[in-house]
């Protein structure tokens, strides 16, 4: 199956694309962890600088609109420089930004397809200083599969849902064949 993914990868058309033209960087409204309530049954993310559980520290009560990022975009901490999809609302803490797409929407499956392609930027975004990398990300070029000379999301969305099914099922088959199914 993995070498049927890698034959489908070699056989789609790839557009290069600057970032800019993709994404808006856009500055979060900042607050630091002492600010909120965190809680179990907390509705909104708490998104950081960490890189585990994508980026969410924890889950925090409704404060207020000022300090609410609207969800739909990719969620970057200034100093890992690792991209996380927040679909929905969150608050957000200090050094902290997000990429907000231009003409087109994020789901969950376009979302990681291009994450992982941005976090191939990670090591340079994490050698400038922070006040560059707003201009050093627009700079950027990607390579996304094209159709018609258009982002083919169709192919991203079908890649991702056919890299998890297989992932799925290597997991259901260890799990099996190590008596930890139940």
């Amino acid at each position: 199956v993995e070498t049927s993914l890698n034959a489908q990868l070699d056989n789609v058309e790839w557009g290069e694309f600057q970032l800019g033209d993709l994404f808006e960087i856009q500055s979060n409204p900042q607050l630091n962890k002492d600010s909120f309530n965190f809680s179990n049954n907390g509705k909104y993310p708490y998104f950081t600088r960490t890189v585990t559980n994508n980026g969410i520290l924890g889950y925090v009560d409704y404060l207020d609109e000022k300090h609410k990022v609207k969800g739909g975009c990719l969620a970057v901490g200034m100093i890992a420089m690792q991209f996380f999809y927040m679909e929905d609302d969150f608050y957000a803490g200090q050094f902290t930004k997000r990429a907000v797409p231009v003409n087109f929407l994020l789901n969950r499956k376009r979302a990681i397809f291009l994450s992982i392609l941005l976090d191939k930027h990670q090591q340079r975004f994490q050698s400038l200083l922070i006040r560059n990398f707003e201009n050093a990300f627009k700079l950027s070029k990607i390579k996304l599969p094209v159709k018609n000379k258009e982002i083919d999301f169709d192919f991203m969305e079908s890649f991702i849902a056919r890299l998890e099914v297989e992932r799925m099922a290597k997991l259901e088959a260890y799990l099996l064949a190590t008596g930890l199914k139940d």
